[in-house]
């Protein structure tokens, strides 16, 4: 016995069911379905549906309603923005009605005229599930990420695009007659919906392409910035040099001063940023600038900072990346911080370098109450889902931890992030070259 003539004797609600879940499962390639139990039983009853509706023809009520109840089950049961669900939800609705059109129509007219309408009874609900998994296939391997966003101009663009191969697959269903002749019509029925569908294909190429663009966007920019940060540091080193060096001259212009003004002339230098002392807190002077900045960021913040570190001499990476590293993370745990009374913000460091591995592992506190917000633990492993910002500035901040995973993946390492009620873990591993 062949698979087909297998599947042909399994009863039609279970082949029913398993092409609901391959929908089910391209959607989810697309968007992120929310966690709750019953988000993704309904999510799947909608997929269900989609896939089995039956669109005739002339037929004012299938089409038009089913596309208004997928969206809205995807609208309240998957993450992400409005108009992400939405343009999604159209490309992948539209695309299934346009095969379901062209298989109740033109393929079950071909069947009637060829004397096999038994076999297409048989085939009907395996005809479904075929294009079910044949989609799954082009999307799983063809997507953008999962987690990926455009602008809200650029959606509003894919979103018009949309509804152009949409407005076609409409009228060519809700303007007819039926009663007309389909006999008339089939060929050219039929490759209107496969156009419609190549057209829905093509956007959802185009939703990649532009994904692809934006994360390019998004690495270059990191790039700039880490090297900004990098070098900005620089010249505060150089100041500190620089500031030491006059030194002599500064204790000069005090001798000569009167002493009503010595005091105030003390202050104006001890006040200047620069003449604050480097800590060295390991081997690697680039870590110990760092650290030397963000301990006096704290101290201003009220964080309490405690570091250990077992670096003996310095990393074999480039400075700007281990800039992006411990300058990044730090900056997300006091950012963290700030929203907790002065009581509770605590930031800790600990990192080792031996056996041909760099590990760093920061903890800090963090808003939350137990019994409220689950633990989260997630490996980061090629592209995985980082927590949002919680600055008001969404679109010029949020890039802390995407510049820490890029420069992880960069150096072959790995990364974890573990969410608990009050505190925030952040453990990574870089490989180091003997």
């Amino acid at each position: 016995m062949s698979i087909l003539e297998w599947i042909k004797q399994l009863p039609s609600g279970v082949l029913g069911m398993v092409a609901g879940v391959f929908i089910y499962l391209t959607l989810s390639c697309l968007v992120r379905v929310k966690e709750k139990w019953w988000c993704r039983v309904l999510c799947l009853a909608g997929c269900w549906i989609a896939s089995f509706t039956v669109i005739f023809i002339g037929d004012l009520v299938n089409l038009s309603c089913s596309i208004a109840l997928f969206l809205f089950i995807i609208w309240i049961t998957c993450k992400g923005s409005f108009l992400k669900k939405v343009t999604l939800g159209l490309i992948l609705s539209s695309s299934i009605f346009a095969f379901n059109a062209l298989y109740d129509n033109c393929l079950g007219f071909l069947a009637h005229h060829c004397g096999m309408d038994e076999f297409y009874g048989r085939m009907y609900t395996v005809g479904r599930l075929i294009f079910a998994v044949f989609l799954y296939l082009v999307v799983r391997f063809r997507r953008p990420e999962k987690e990926f966003e455009l602008s809200p101009s650029l959606w509003r663009v894919m979103l018009v695009l949309t509804l152009t191969p949409l407005a076609v697959l409409a009228s060519a269903i809700l303007l007819r007659s039926p009663y007309g002749n389909i006999a008339s019509t089939v060929i050219a029925d039929g490759v209107l919906f496969l156009v419609v569908m190549l057209s829905f294909a093509g956007l959802l190429r185009a939703l990649t392409v532009l994904e692809s663009q934006q994360r390019l966007e998004r690495e270059n920019t990191l790039v700039l910035m880490n090297q900004k940060y990098y070098e900005n540091m620089e010249l505060q080193q150089f100041e500190i040099r620089r500031l030491r060096h006059d030194m002599t001259n500064h204790l000069q212009a005090l001798l000569a001063l009167p002493e009503q003004q010595r005091e105030e002339y003390v202050k104006g230098m001890l006040d200047n940023p620069a003449l604050a002392q480097t800590l060295s807190w390991c081997g690697d002077p680039t870590v110990n600038a760092v650290l030397t900045a963000k301990d006096s960021l704290m101290r201003q913040k009220k964080v309490r900072f405690s570091a250990k570190l077992d670096i003996k001499g310095e990393l074999p990476f480039q400075k700007a990346d281990v800039c992006a590293i411990f300058a990044n993370a730090l900056d997300n745990a006091v950012e963290a911080c700030m929203e907790l009374e002065e009581s509770l913000r605590e930031v800790s460091l600990e990192a080792r370098l031996g056996k041909g591995i760099l590990a760093v592992n920061i903890k800090n506190a963090c808003k939350g109450e137990v019994g409220k917000e689950k633990a989260e633990n997630t490996k980061v492993k090629g592209s995985i889902w980082l927590p949002r910002t919680t600055k008001k500035d969404v679109e010029n901040h949020g890039f802390g931890l995407a510049s820490i995973q890029k420069t992880v993946k960069k150096y072959g390492g790995n990364m974890e992030i573990k969410r608990e009620a009050q505190s925030f873990n952040l453990f990574l591993y870089l490989p180091v070259e003997k």
